[in-house]
Order: C-alpha cells, then structure tokens, then sequence
C-alpha cells in the first residue's frame, strides 16, 4: 500500500471529499484522507495522506496562507458568489478606510462560522440546517489567529463592484469567506468571496503541488517518488534516529530509555529515513504513541 503525502492542486468546482475520491480511484487504495477542507469554489494547496501516513495528520502543521479576492457591494447567503445575492449594491471604494479595517482582522480573532458550513451543530452539519431555511441563532464561534493580512491590489476597480485581492496568513480552521463577510460588515455594504487560492499549508506549498492529472500521469508510469512525500521529511517535530535494535522495541510497543533526560513534548522516531514511530518524551523515557515500522 502507498504510505505518505501527496501534495494536491485542488481544482476548481471539486469538493475536498471528491479530490479524495478521485484518488482512491487512480491509486487504487482505500486508506486516504484530507488534511483540511476547502471549499469548492477554492484551489490550491490539499495535502492527502495515504496508508499509514492517515495516522499523523493530526501532527502536521496546521498554517495556511490564502489570495482572497473580495466582491465588494455584494452580500449573499453563503459568504461567496455561489450563494443567493441578498444585496447588490454600487461600490466606489476608499482605498484607506480598507486597510485599516482589514488591519482590524490582525491577531487573535473571535469567527463565527457561515451558515452553509461543515461545522457540527446539535449532530448535523450547519449547511443541513441552511439548506431547509432553518436558522441558527447561537452557532458555536471560535478562536483563530490571523498572522498577516495585507491588500495586494484592486481588480475591475472602475466597475460597479470591485474586487480586492488580499493575502491572509493564517491559523487552521480560519474561514476566509467569513473574512470577507465581516469586512463588509465594517465597511457598511455587502461583501463576498469571488476567488479563493490556498498558497500553503503547513510545509506544503502551491508551487511545490500538481494536479490529479500529473498524480495520475506519474502513478501509471511507476514514478511514485515524484508524488508521494516522505512524512518524515514534513512533520513539525524533532527528529530522534533509531537504530535496528531500538525499532524491534518501537515495533512491540515497548518505551526506550536514555541516560539523560531530553526535552519533554512529542518527537518523530526515525530509522533508515523512515517514520517508525511518533513518540513521546516523558523525562528519561520515550513512549511510542503512533507505530508505523
């Protein structure tokens, strides 16, 4: 079975669960999963993981910077341009009044998710609720970090609604669509997403991806070292080298021991250039917490 990382471009108009199940079927495996949703309307940055490798997505560096390009005088249902437009309105924009607010977004952030969203509310989705006019007063915020948020430029600025485009470095779970929604809350009329790109996640970054089409390309001609990424090489932990002996007792379950004590937190375990283990240091004592040998 293909165990690692593959660095996916997300296509326009594809679900995240779509991408993944693209994939089965030109890998011919079951044991894959997704490491953050993106919206169908987004591209970018999607890490997959396969095999093995689907135990550790919980330790990746969950980051991620976007491109916005924000509709302004447009608000709809769903925070972009694939919901029902409440509002239409003639936009002249201030350029200045912009870049303060969206400054306002800087650092740690209160978001409350849009309504057509996947977050879980009472054991359904929130889009389930949307979907059957049901609204929901008290939907559950949460906290996120916006690093850097910065106006890159204006399309279509001399018509009626033009678009910002705005790049957001940012913590995981952020929703851009809610950025986009709020600034227009600041700004006194309607504002969506047009276009969203993910440039990075984590490690991974937009120039580094392919597309379905060139996984596929690689995988029929045998070059899976062209896709498929060590996890190794990515995960945001330090590294500890094992030798032959000490992986038999990773491989068991069983803890290694070292005279000296070590800093504390989890470690990656790695021999010959491969994930054996993500463990856990507890003063002289390395507990296997995940095994992969």
């Amino acid at each position: 079975m293909l165990s690692g990382i593959i660095n996916v471009n997300k296509p326009k108009g594809y679900t995240s669960y779509q991408v993944v199940s693209r994939l089965k079927k030109i890998l011919g495996i079951k044991q894959i999963g997704h490491t953050g949703t993106l919206d169908p309307l987004a591209v970018g940055v999607l890490p997959i993981c396969t095999g093995k490798a689907t135990r550790i997505i919980e330790y990746l560096d969950s980051s991620k910077a976007y491109r916005a390009y924000i509709l302004l005088g447009i608000k709809t249902t769903t925070y972009d341009t694939e919901g029902k437009i409440l509002e239409k309105i003639l936009i002249k924009p201030d350029i200045d009044k912009i870049k303060d607010y969206l400054q306002e977004f800087k650092g740690r952030i209160t978001q409350t998710p849009p309504m057509y969203s996947a977050v879980h509310y009472k054991g359904k989705r929130l889009y389930e609720y949307a979907r059957k006019n049901i609204e929901i007063k008290d939907i559950p915020t949460r906290q996120v970090i916006i690093n850097t948020i910065r106006l890159i430029d204006i399309e279509k600025i001399d018509t009626e609604n033009p678009v910002l485009v705005v790049d957001i470095d940012c913590s995981g779970g952020t929703y851009i669509r809610s950025i986009a929604h709020d600034l227009g809350e600041k700004l006194g009329y309607g504002c969506c997403l047009e276009n969203l790109t993910r440039l990075k996640s984590g490690k991974f970054r937009l120039e580094d991806s392919l597309t379905l089409e060139q996984i596929e390309e690689y995988y029929k001609k045998g070059e899976i070292e062209k896709f498929l990424i060590n996890p190794a090489d990515v995960l945001d932990l330090e590294v500890l080298k094992i030798d032959c002996e000490q992986k038999s007792r990773i491989k068991n379950g069983q803890s290694l021991f070292f005279e000296e004590q070590r800093a504390q937190g989890m470690i990656q375990l790695v021999y010959e250039d491969s994930l054996a283990a993500i463990a856990e240091v507890i003063e002289n004592r390395i507990r296997p917490v995940k095994v992969f040998c």
